[in-house]
């Protein structure tokens, strides 16, 4: 017998009993532990016992009495271990399931999604059908998502660094996966594409914060949205943008602050078109210091136009 149809047979034995049951009223009921010698029948239950509760089933070990001594037994508590009736409406249940089964996440497979379903109170048949698209599902996906559910500080790589974010939102944009939170080493709103995260996100304790009421979504600005690494560029505001600027996006670096109110704030830039977009649509009043490349690419588009007009 696979050691997955074991465990099941443990849970379903646990549910089924209105008493714990001790582990040799346990190996009596359960298929598969038949042909084990004692000492394996007691590795083989332990090992399954905890697999059981990192798998996030609840048992609980308790001491009964109708026993000639006190013995330890176990016991699956319903109210712990099945999800609540959440209250959809028929009508719901279908927008749900037709959600669930036109757009699948890559990796998590369709009988997970049908099995979903029927613990929410729908019914399945929608597996077979084709979906009509299908998103990827970055690594740390799984993990972030708890995280934002938890409210669990995460740690993660981020372009060489080692950052520490609390988050409060995870969106799906542009084909995107982001996570926004506040980010503990700025001391600041920050948003993260999970596809650019490097190695694994660790999540701490649940409850570590309480997420704000307003949940602001990510900011995708025109100079990031591109494939590749990111190169850092610094544009000047004069005093009669620079305010503004800010304001409008108060998640902007500023590296440096001029004595007239000028400030200088500083892009990450996949996007070059983008960048000469945000630095042209403030006219004269905006300067793009560097990079030479970037400053050298803008001269020149914007000397095609002094050719085309002479």
């Amino acid at each position: 017998m696979a050691k997955v149809d074991r465990l099941l047979n443990i849970v379903a034995a646990l549910q089924a009993s209105s008493v714990p049951l001790t582990a040799e009223e346990i190996r009596e009921r359960v298929p598969g532990y038949e042909s084990h010698s004692d000492d394996t029948f007691r590795r083989t239950f332990e090992r399954d016992k905890d697999e059981l509760r990192q798998a996030g089933v609840p048992v609980e070990t308790v001491m009964v009495a109708h026993t000639e001594q006190p013995r330890a037994a176990y016991r699956i508590r319903r109210d712990r271990y099945e999800l609540a009736d959440p209250g959809l409406s028929p009508e719901e249940l279908a927008a749900l399931h037709l959600a669930a089964t036109s757009v699948r996440l890559v990796g998590i497979p369709v009988d997970e999604v049908e099995d979903a379903l029927r613990k929410l109170g729908g019914t399945g048949g929608g597996a077979a059908a084709a979906p009509v698209g299908s998103l990827d599902a970055p690594d740390a996906l799984a993990v972030v998502f708890a995280a934002v559910l938890d409210h669990a500080v995460i740690t993660f790589g981020y372009s060489g660094d080692e950052r520490h974010l609390e988050p409060h939102r995870l969106q799906y944009e542009q084909g995107q996966w982001y996570v926004s939170g506040h980010d503990l080493d700025r001391d600041a709103t920050r948003s993260f594409r999970l596809d650019r995260v490097a190695g694994p996100v660790t999540a701490g304790d649940a409850g570590a914060f309480t997420p704000p009421d307003d949940l602001p979504g990510v900011r995708l600005r025109p100079w990031e949205l591109g494939p590749g690494p990111a190169e850092t560029a610094h544009v000047l505001l004069e005093p009669t943008v620079a305010a503004s600027v800010l304001a409008e996006d108060p998640e902007l670096t500023v590296s440096a602050t001029q004595p007239d109110g000028s400030v200088v704030i500083e892009l990450e830039v996949r996007n070059p078109a983008g960048l000469r977009s945000f630095v042209l649509s403030h006219l004269d009043h905006a300067e793009l210091l560097d990079p030479p490349g970037h400053r050298r690419d803008l001269i020149d588009w914007l000397g095609g136009f002094e050719r085309l007009s002479s």
